[in-house]
């Protein structure tokens, strides 16, 4: 429900902009003249050199909003907290995460060990204590 506020609020503010200042629309239409005439050569609104260097700033914002997104959905896969199984409660090994297990670990800034039930044979994610 949260997430679902969090998107609702982003939609409305998205569409306040644009119905008070047409901001997007010409967001859009600049962008892709500036698209046009970096690929042409020819100067737009802002020199070619500014407009690139914006554009990899957009695109590295979008990447890092996808990111932590895909981070978030992760941790939110994480099976159990310690070194309990959560399916029979018995005790857990570690065993070693993969490479974007890592990645999620320090981008979320959350201990996330890797660990398996040798009762059950359950595999997952879990918080360190």
């Amino acid at each position: 429900m949260r997430r679902l506020l969090a998107f609702v609020s982003l939609i409305l503010i998205l569409l306040g902009l644009e119905l008070s200042t047409q901001t997007l629309s010409l967001t859009v239409s600049r962008m892709s003249a500036g698209i046009e005439a970096a690929l042409a050569g020819v100067e737009f609104y802002v020199p070619t050199a500014r407009f690139v260097v914006g554009l990899v700033f957009v695109g590295a914002g979008l990447v890092l909003w996808a990111m932590l997104v895909w981070a978030r959905r992760t941790r939110a896969s994480v099976g159990s907290v310690g070194s309990a199984c959560p399916n029979c409660g018995s005790q857990t090994r570690r065993i070693k995460r993969k490479r974007w297990q890592r990645f999620v670990s320090t981008l979320g800034g959350q201990r996330i060990a890797r660990r398996k039930c040798e009762t059950c044979g359950w595999i997952g994610l879990a918080l360190r204590e």
